[in-house]
């Protein structure tokens, strides 16, 4: 029995062991009947497991990237993604056999017959090498991107054109692509194949040209499914009635749809925000959509400059991406209020010429989107910039606006008066010129603001006793900390004029 026990407990600890092994991460798409993924490259590797559940080598699994040099197989960054697909059980897609561009120069100087061996042994070594690709870009870009020897739109060569060994445009016109699909079937039987192409869902004609080669590829059942790569040139300025009727069209052709390189240009994190909720949804609610993947989500992607990525180099997910979580996961929460204060205020008065910071309470306190913007009416009485610092520039009433970005419709407003400045110290103290904050002060410690041509300032207890002196003051404000029993006290300000007290409570 003894050694029966120590036998369990050691069974027992070396499953705890093995369980210790294997991260727990909750990606986005978690338990969602669609997948939810990503571009992979070391620079997008970061937490990658923690929003993603599908992975697609960006650059890694290209034949270029791989073969550069005849003969010298470079897997390394395909072996990175393809690992951490294993590791964290996300889909994985491989990334693309035939293409256009990114192809080995050194292919073009080879005869037709070399052309085709070659093609082989680089669809048998990778079916050698990842046995366990759940999906694959079998051919890129057909229709804008082919290795036909065509003039891709912005390039000044042609592509190399090793179609020809895999039938050129033969009696069908997309011989090729037939062959690339059965060779694939051949090597990779157990993975869906994926044609893949951009600027489809964008425009009718295009749609019904692409659904063409799809059928001659439905006809010997050599494909699984249709990629449409939905980038931001794509789908910025592309109605959403326009995006849904084109994946309509393809998806009537019965395969199941993947957005397979998704990126939403964000030159402002509003302006992103927006766009994501304008097209994400025609996605991710289609029937036909099986799948998304996101061409990269940190600093460093492809569309870096047109700023598509979803976290800061600070590693802030931007509004976009919180907004996309919530989303998927059905946990949006909306702003039901917005309420305005001046900074350390209550009051509705500033002076001419001067500047308070104003702050909006976004309730629910769980909103997901807190962000609002800022207005004035009139703006020539007051201007507020991005981070809510109002500037008082002309005597009258202004109204301070802050609208959410959620799309709530949810607005907060406050009517400011501003004033040309107090002369009198009563007068500065009265309208709030002078402030006192926070009030009651905790542990001691408030701050007096406004206090320009003030001589002196003593503090004093209800018996007039003073507990601390402040003179020649040259400052604007003054910081206090005091180390006092807890009670009501009386400021005494002069200007050598006159004099004026103020109740202050500490705690």
């Amino acid at each position: 029995m003894k050694y029966k026990n120590l036998l369990l407990a050691f069974c027992m600890l070396a499953g705890l062991a093995v369980l210790a092994q294997t991260p727990t991460v909750k990606p986005i798409a978690d338990g969602n009947e669609k997948f939810l993924g990503s571009a992979w490259s070391s620079g997008q590797n970061t937490n990658f497991q923690n929003y993603w559940n599908q992975v697609t080598p960006e650059n890694g699994g290209k034949w270029g990237s791989v073969e550069g040099t005849r003969g010298v197989m470079n897997w390394s960054t395909m072996d990175a993604s393809y690992n951490l697909a294993k590791k964290y059980n996300m889909l994985f897609k491989a990334h693309t056999l035939i293409w256009g561009a990114q192809q080995p120069s050194w292919i073009a100087n080879l005869d037709t017959a070399s052309q085709r061996k070659e093609i082989e042994q680089w669809f048998s070594l990778q079916a050698a090498r990842y046995p366990d690709m759940e999906y694959i870009d079998v051919v890129n870009e057909p229709l804008h991107n082919a290795p036909n020897g065509m003039l891709p739109w912005g390039a000044t060569t042609k592509n190399v054109d090793y179609a020809t060994a895999l039938g050129g445009a033969g009696a069908s016109g997309w011989d090729w692509i037939i062959t690339s699909f059965r060779m694939a079937r051949k090597y990779f039987p157990n993975s869906k194949l994926i044609i893949n192409e951009y600027s489809v869902i964008n425009s009718t004609t295009e749609t019904q040209k692409y659904i063409k080669i799809i059928k001659l590829l439905q006809a010997e059942n050599l494909i699984d499914g249709i990629g449409e790569q939905a980038h931001a040139f794509t789908t910025a300025g592309t109605s959403a009635t326009t995006l849904k009727a084109n994946l309509d069209a393809l998806g009537a052709t019965g395969l199941p749809i993947y957005l397979t390189e998704v990126d939403i240009d964000g030159a402002t994190d509003l302006i992103q925000l927006n766009e994501m909720k304008r097209v994400f949804p025609v996605f991710w609610e289609h029937p036909s959509v099986k799948g998304i993947t996101f061409w990269g989500f940190r600093v460093g992607l492809w569309r870096n400059d047109q700023k598509a990525y979803l976290i800061n180099s600070n590693g802030t997910e931007r509004p976009a991406l919180k907004w996309l979580r919530a989303y998927v996961n059905n946990t949006l929460t909306m702003t039901q209020s917005i309420d305005l204060s001046f900074e350390n205020d209550s009051s509705s008065t500033i002076i001419k010429g001067t500047s308070v910071n104003m702050i909006a309470t976004v309730l629910p306190s769980n909103t997901t989107i807190p962000n609002i913007t800022w207005s004035t009416n009139p703006t020539y009485r007051a201007t507020i910039d991005s981070n809510g610092k109002l500037t008082a520039l002309a005597n009258g009433n202004v109204i301070v606006t802050a609208t959410a970005w959620d799309g709530s419709g949810i607005k907060g407003t406050k009517t400011i008066t501003i004033t040309d400045p107090p002369t009198g110290l009563s007068e500065k103290l009265n309208t709030g010129f002078i402030k006192v904050f926070p009030n009651p002060a905790v542990n001691g410690k408030f701050t007096i603001s406004g206090i320009e041509n003030i001589e002196r300032i003593e503090l004093v207890n209800l018996v007039g006793e003073k507990v601390i002196t402040y003179d020649n003051l040259k400052e604007s404000s003054l910081n206090i900390q005091v180390n006092v029993p807890e009670g009501i006290y009386i400021l005494n300000l002069s200007d050598g004029k006159q004099s004026v007290n103020k109740k202050i409570v500490i705690k």
